[in-house]
């Protein structure tokens, strides 16, 4: 029996070499990026890795002088020496109150409660075509006072349920007067939107208004923050005060316990000693 003939698939083996077999993505990979620098600045006292360094005074830069010469001239415990800046030869550093940086942050943290509070409100006052001059005044009083208060306003004009007609003269003259007050303290923020009888007018507080009210909001916050912290003070000063008394008055009884045991000592010292006498008499006398 013939042999049976080998397929052609067995006997054309392709030739693969090393390099084909390894991983296409190798010679594209980057090489790990190394981390990015960590900055200096900021941090404070021995902590700063310069041992030369100029220190910032209101009068200019100090010459150049070694970190250990500084650092014993102040009190850690109310000032703090900063790294402000590594550019040039020297690095920069600066001596700092912390009462003031703690006031400074108290007060950062005040304006971001004010900025939290303060967010804008849209309010609507609705006035009446047919309304006499002085609703017409006390609608506008309104109106101001909200973006005074650094609100947003709508200010919607309308026709009164079974009112006269008003002309669009008498209609302009109403939105002029509007917009004339509103305009002192405000600013549009879109185009009137007129619809048959509607009219409205769309205010936004002007940024100095805004602003000013931010900070009336701002001093009042801090106010109220010194205020009690002022009350949380005067609590602890009357407790130090208390304990300042406590322990006066225990040194007090120790001294005068001490001065007992002392005179105590004293007198049985002398009673010690007026004995031995007593003895030292009647035996000389027993003698004779």
């Amino acid at each position: 029996m013939p042999p049976l003939p080998v397929p052609l698939r067995t006997l054309l083996r392709p030739s693969i070499s090393r390099a084909t077999l390894a991983p296409r993505y190798a010679s594209s990979r980057a090489p790990p990026s190394a981390p990015p620098p960590t900055s200096t600045i900021g941090l404070r006292d021995s902590a700063i890795p310069h041992r030369t360094v100029r220190l910032a005074t209101p009068t200019g830069l100090s010459q150049p002088q070694s970190l250990s010469s500084i650092l014993p001239t102040y009190d850690s415990s109310h000032h703090s020496l900063i790294l402000v800046s590594t550019d040039g030869p020297h690095a920069i550093v600066k001596l700092v109150s912390r009462a003031e940086e703690r006031e400074k942050e108290k007060e950062k943290e005040d304006k971001e409660r004010v900025k939290r509070k303060m967010g804008m409100e849209e309010k609507e006052v609705q006035v009446s075509w047919q309304s006499a001059k002085g609703d017409l005044e006390h609608k506008l009083d309104t109106a101001k006072g909200l973006l005074e208060k650094g609100d947003r306003v709508q200010v919607v004009f309308a026709n009164r349920k079974r009112g006269d007609p008003v002309g669009d003269a008498q209609k302009k003259q109403v939105v002029d007067l509007f917009d004339a007050a509103l305009g002192e303290v405000g600013k549009k923020w879109k185009d009137d939107d007129v619809n048959k009888g509607l009219w409205v007018l769309y205010y936004n507080p002007l940024d100095s208004v805004r602003q000013g009210v931010e900070k009336k909001v701002l001093d009042a916050e801090t106010a109220k923050r010194r205020e009690k912290e002022s009350a949380k003070e005067e609590k602890l000063e009357a407790r130090r005060k208390k304990e300042e008394r406590r322990l006066k008055r225990a040194e007090e009884m120790e001294e005068q316990r001490i001065a007992e045991a002392r005179k105590a000592e004293e007198d049985y010292t002398r009673r010690q000693e007026e004995a031995k006498k007593r003895r030292s008499s009647s035996f000389g006398s027993w003698r004779r």
